[in-house]
């Protein structure tokens, strides 16, 4: 299993969409909106690294109120 922080900056004022719209995500155990040079925090697991990049690409980067991401892996 891989554990992965995410750091997600959002488009203004969309914090809380982007929100609702994480905790919708089955890989994603939990999300926050905080304060700070990033608008999300969002902990996710999966299988493998590969799964992994596949998550991030097509699921965390796909949604269309994040402007930035930064993933950090969990050892």
């Amino acid at each position: 299993m891989v554990t992965a922080f995410i750091l997600a900056t959002t488009k203004n004022g969309k914090e809380k969409n982007v929100l609702e719209e994480l905790l919708d995500i089955k890989e994603i155990k939990e999300a926050y909106n905080v304060y700070g040079d990033y608008d999300v925090l969002i902990k996710a697991e999966t299988e493998t690294l590969d799964s992994l990049n596949e998550f991030l690409m097509r699921r965390i980067r796909s949604i269309e109120n994040i402007a930035m991401t930064t993933t950090m892996i969990g050892l």
